[in-house]
């Protein structure tokens, strides 16, 4: 698929692509045993790039850009293996602006000097998540919630956007990391970020409106975590088709270049097809979409796709690297490891399909 970009796009995409440059997947493999699995400071240059407030209406000191200007920025970040979680701190951001007074936090979570992420996901297996199970309770002008969410990018988060049910429906509150009944349990990933299991129990809670074209705060943040996730998948598949290609082209066997074998090329072609597949369905739902109000049966299916075609695409890279690509040593390896940690934040294929089955009316 070829993009029309316009100047200011470009720009951006320019901007992104140097911000990579010194990320990678050297970066990426240093962090898998560190105390941390990301940089502060990257993630405040981020911030003064700009990206943190992509979404974010200029009156509210954003740059008041789309969905598009977002897929391309975390496009890069995933060719890259960026650890910086600038995707999920993006959205949250938006979050956070929403309603006739902004929240408190959103200039630090803006500007990267305090980590803000979604606690959305209730279950590995499934679930609705429009309907969380988490409950938020007003007494005397004070809100609390109570409830678990899985899998939460935890690790150096100042803060999270708790998804609850309330008796005005479900809503998004911010929950402080240090606030009385909160407590995190983290778990290390294949990839080497940490996700945690964060409890609730009776936490004092900000509610955050929803913006006026919304239906809901929650599908409006679960849909824009969706089509975030997806972006980064496409450069995490996009490079690692790249490098593979590249090997193709240099390594000989039998006195042939292994490129020249037409087994090769026929599985190369899939690759090709998948990749390219998966950044059409990115880019037309980003075009079509404004950030608060994505369909989300369209959600839904670009995660699934983007989800399946990532695990494909890596392990078919992996495979035609030959045995070198099954070491450690080998940075090929790493864009595994980072598809499979990716896709199965916020629900994996399975679990898209069953939630587009359902938002679509397919079922009986």
């Amino acid at each position: 698929m070829e993009l029309h970009l316009t100047s200011e796009q470009m720009l951006l995409r320019d901007s992104a692509t140097k911000f990579v440059a010194a990320a990678g997947a050297k970066v990426a493999r240093g962090f898998r045993d560190g105390v941390q699995s990301f940089a502060p400071s990257r993630l405040r240059e981020a911030g003064e790039l700009g990206w943190l407030g992509i979404l974010v209406p200029e009156s509210a000191g954003g740059l008041g850009l789309g969905l598009t200007e977002l897929a391309l920025v975390l496009e890069q970040a995933g060719r890259g293996l960026v650890c910086e979680p600038i995707g999920l701190a993006a959205i949250s951001s938006a979050a956070l602006a929403q309603g006739p007074n902004p929240h408190p936090m959103l200039e630090q979570a803006m500007s990267g000097t305090a980590l803000v992420v979604p606690a959305l996901q209730e279950s590995g297996y499934g679930g609705n998540p429009f309907q969380p199970r988490a409950r938020l309770t007003t007494q005397g002008g004070a809100s609390r919630v109570t409830g678990k969410k899985l899998f939460v990018c935890a690790d150096g988060a100042e803060g999270f956007l708790v998804s609850a049910s309330s008796a005005n429906g479900p809503v998004i509150c911010y929950v402080a990391r240090n606030a009385p009944g909160t407590t995190l349990s983290a778990l290390q990933t294949v990839d080497g970020r940490k996700l945690s299991t964060l409890t609730l129990t009776d936490a004092p809670a900000d509610i955050i409106p929803p913006n006026a074209s919304s239906k809901n705060a929650v599908e409006a943040l679960h849909n824009l975590a969706l089509v975030a996730l997806s972006a980064e998948l496409l450069g995490v598949m996009e490079k690692a088709q790249e490098t593979t290609f590249d090997y193709l082209r240099i390594r000989k066997q039998f006195g042939k270049l292994i490129g020249s074998f037409q087994a090769l090329q026929h599985k190369s072609v899939d690759i090709y097809i998948r990749t390219e597949a998966t950044r059409s369905l990115v880019f037309q739902i980003a075009a079509n979409n404004t950030p608060y109000r994505i369909d989300p049966a369209l959600a839904a299916a670009v995660k699934a796709k983007a989800s399946d075609d990532a695990l494909v695409v890596t392990q078919a890279c992996i495979q035609l690297h030959g045995g070198i690509g099954f070491t450690d040593e080998h940075e090929i390896g790493l864009y595994l490891k980072r598809a499979m940690m990716l896709s199965s934040l916020h629900g994996n294929a399975a679990a898209q399909r069953r939630e587009y089955v359902a938002l679509a009316g397919l079922t009986e």
